[in-house]
């Protein structure tokens, strides 16, 4: 299916769409941006990541030769950590939002609504008080401290860059950008 709008007329921008593991990936990292536990999550495990390589330095510290399976896995954990963790979470996120298939999406000054085979909702602002911009995506976060719910509305599925300006526009006036 062709991502496009249907229309960008007024005061709405309609969207059509499918979620890639990229659109995903990069929701969730303005997601952690915006959550209070995702960074204190990221702060604990740099602290331990610390530790353990704080721990595996003393035998060099006493003159003792290094601990090379303590270093390996350290290596591996900030590897789980840092870079396959986010990876795997966007995977997961993008299996569960592509069951459905194709995504009409309908942004206008009373909220946004999403359409696909599963279903709709709508969100009305309050919903989702707050937004990011990605390279690709405008990410609608909610406004708890965990940031709970997020909905993700690929720039791909407007038809002309001036939609992208108008969407963006129309986040400005209802919502705050992060």
């Amino acid at each position: 299916m062709e991502d496009r709008a249907e229309a960008a007329v007024g005061e709405h921008v309609e969207l059509e769409y499918e979620l890639t593991r990229e659109d995903m990936r990069q929701a969730l990292k303005a997601r952690a941006k915006a959550s209070g536990r995702a960074r204190r999550m990221r702060g604990f495990a740099l602290v331990g990541v610390a530790a353990f390589v704080g721990a595996s330095a003393v035998p060099l510290a006493k003159g003792e030769g290094p601990d090379t399976r303590s270093w390996v896995i350290a290596g591996l954990l900030v590897v789980l950590l840092f870079v396959l963790q986010p990876w795997l979470l966007a995977r997961q996120f993008h299996r569960i939002a592509s069951r459905n298939g194709a995504c009409r999406s309908r942004v206008d000054d009373s909220g946004v609504t999403v359409s696909n085979t599963g279903g709709s909702s709508q969100l009305n602002w309050t919903a989702a008080p707050h937004y990011a911009e990605t390279a690709d995506t405008f990410v609608l976060l909610s406004g708890d401290e965990n940031v709970s719910c997020l909905t993700v509305l690929p720039k791909r599925g407007v038809r002309a860059p001036e939609d992208v300006d108008a969407f963006r526009t129309l986040l400005d006036r209802h919502i705050r950008r992060l």
